[in-house]
């Protein structure tokens, strides 16, 4: 309900701003998106045609083009960047912060990013490079430099009397860093502490030297683990000496989770993407034709050659198959049965991956458990499937053929599934790449054979 409410000003409002604009009420067009929030009019220039959009980012002052233009999707960014002027580019990029602006040079095409990096002032410029240079996916990649620093010799009314001279250029203010001589982080204030305390104390009086911290190459799933588990706002990030270099705030770690989520769901479903790609994934009805042809079909025609060895693995069955023609009608149940129960398995192992419940060298404990596991709901399904293997097979040895399948199958899909993910590890690859459609496909080849080879050990 909250999202239809929020919805429905903007579509009523896209045939007023319309309207205005091809009248030229300028005066009028201003009064009306000043009272917006910056992210609704994002959502509007999504709705409106580019040139609508560059006619309305035109009337916003600089510091709403910025905000507003940090929320907009990467291709209408592209889009607008090569619509306007470099000297409205450059308005618009300077004003961005520092993590918004990395971001969209992380998103644009080369030759775009280097035209843009040109057109930044020096001091920006060489700000820009140096959070380029991070790897991609780490934490210096997320932080800005935006923040506010004190020394632990100073006053709280000289704290206060700084954080008014600098505080508004900060991205956050809800934590300020205290730093020593050579800006070795030694602590972190919550500004509630320094406003109730007194104006004579010192920085000092105030500390008690405990402080989270991350250091700018870690992945920022690390980053992401860090504010979960502390419930943080900012993560001061320091360099491998312990100097301050920058902040992560929480609306850069949201982003951050929910690129997370769309690479893992898309890795789960076997569509390979780009990082460049993965915010269009949310807007499945706006993606081309050819880009998300291309990032299904890798993965559809590795798993059909995959297939084609279940094929010949029924070929070389033959003879048993046409003896025992009744044997076809339980191999799907059975294949399925084995797919699902390491889809599961891998699941869960993924996720406790991702949440750091469990570490690399833990796969020999879950890889054991998993057996006794397996084992027990093997020995549940073969059962729940001897029933209908007599009745249907007609014969004791058809339905013994059938369930000893399922029990070894559910085993072997369960123990593929815990292993596929610490073997992608192994490999440096993300576990989410042991999506649920290579599972199943293993599934399918092994059960496949295990199945028919048991037919044809026990019925000749």
């Amino acid at each position: 309900m909250n999202q239809e409410k929020l919805a429905t000003p903007i579509n009523l409002l896209k045939p007023e701003i319309e309207k205005l604009i091809k009248e030229k009420d300028w005066k009028q067009i201003k009064e009306v998106i000043s009272e917006l929030h910056s992210s609704d009019i994002a959502e509007l220039f999504q709705e409106l045609e580019v040139k609508y959009s560059l006619i309305l980012l035109r009337l916003l002052p600089p510091q709403k083009q910025s905000e507003v233009f940090s929320e907009l999707e990467g291709e209408l960014q592209v889009e607008i960047l090569n619509s306007l002027t470099d000297q409205d580019v450059k308005s618009i990029i300077t004003e961005l912060h520092p993590d918004d602006r990395t971001e969209l040079f992380e998103e644009l095409p080369p030759r775009l990013t280097r035209k843009l990096l040109n057109i930044l002032p020096p001091e920006e410029r060489r700000e820009a490079l140096q959070l380029l240079d991070y790897p991609e996916n780490s934490v210096g990649r997320l932080m800005t430099p935006d923040y506010v620093a004190l020394k632990k010799s100073w006053s709280v009314e000289e704290a206060i009397e700084h954080i008014r001279k600098y505080g508004k250029d900060a991205e956050t203010i809800d934590v300020v860093y205290v730093v020593d001589e050579s800006w070795h982080l030694v602590d972190e204030i919550p500004i509630r502490r320094l406003i109730l305390a007194e104006r004579t104390q010192t920085i000092n009086s105030l500390m008690d030297y405990h402080f989270i911290s991350i250091a700018t190459n870690s992945d920022q799933e690390e980053a992401i683990k860090l504010f979960e588990k502390y419930n943080l706002v900012a993560l001061p990030v320091t360099d491998s000496e312990g100097r301050l270099l920058g902040i992560v705030t929480v609306d850069d770690i949201i982003d951050a989770i929910r690129e997370e989520q769309t690479e893992d769901f898309t890795r789960f479903s076997a569509i390979k993407t780009r990082a460049i790609d993965l915010e269009l994934f949310t807007r499945i009805k706006e993606i081309p034709f050819k880009k998300i042809f291309r990032a299904r079909i890798s993965w559809l025609f590795l798993l059909l050659i995959m297939d084609l060895v279940t094929g010949g693995i029924i070929q070389g069955f033959q003879e048993t198959i046409a003896k025992y023609v009744v044997l076809v009608t339980f191999l799907p149940v059975l294949v399925d049965t084995a797919g699902n129960a390491g889809s599961q398995s891998a699941t869960l192992v993924i996720r406790a991956l991702a949440l750091g419940t469990v570490k690399l060298k833990d796969w020999l404990f879950l890889l054991g458990r998993e057996l006794s596991i397996a084992l027990g709901l093997g020995l549940t399904m073969g059962l729940g499937i001897s029933f209908m293997g007599f009745l249907r097979g007609g014969s004791l040895q058809v339905a013994s053929v059938v369930v000893l399948a399922m029990v070894i199958n559910v085993i072997v899909g369960c123990l593929v599934g815990v292993l596929l993910p610490f073997i992608f590890i192994r490999l440096k690859k993300d576990p989410a790449t042991a999506s649920t459609p290579l599972i199943t496909t293993l599934a399918d080849i092994m059960g496949t054979g295990i199945y028919l080879g048991i037919a044809y050990l026990v019925l000749g």
